[in-house]
């Protein structure tokens, strides 16, 4: 699977160049970081009336409207930014990065663990193996909590 490139830039993914053009990769790391952190933090998304400002992720409306079960929703930052880095809180980010990844088990065998790597840093590993393959892919971010940033 060929995209453009995505690199966290603490202010949000932003594009690659490679001289005059986009950077391109192959592989699901953009599915992954745009899961966990590209859809709307503010809220989950729902129905809206056309006057109604929405607050969900730009592409939710745009190219996903009639499929809810794969808009981008970011349940994961929402938690980190909601909830103490203790154990209890380790185990509910756990949970909301297996939501946002769920849509990708159709095409993958998804593993994600989080641990508190300091009393503000929260590592996420995501391990993504296509079945019947013995290759697997590991992503991980680790998450500032007192810079709110990746």
């Amino acid at each position: 699977m060929s995209d453009l490139k995505l690199v966290e830039t603490f202010d949000g993914g932003d594009l690659v160049l490679n001289g005059n053009d986009l950077q391109v990769i192959d592989g699901f790391q953009n599915m992954i970081y745009l899961a966990l952190f590209g859809g709307n933090v503010e809220q989950s998304t729902k129905q809206y009336n056309e006057d109604e400002e929405r607050f969900d992720f730009w592409a939710n409306s745009l190219l996903t409207l009639d499929s809810p079960n794969i808009q981008y929703n970011s349940e994961t930052e929402r938690t980190l930014n909601e909830v103490s880095l203790n154990s209890r809180g380790r185990l509910l980010i756990e949970q909301s990065a297996k939501k946002d990844l769920e849509f990708m088990q159709d095409f993958s065998n998804i593993t994600v663990s989080v641990t508190i790597l300091a009393s503000d840093k929260v590592g996420i590993k995501v391990i993504l193996q296509e079945p019947n393959e013995l290759e697997s892919n590991e992503f991980n971010y680790i998450w500032a909590a007192t810079e709110n940033e990746l």
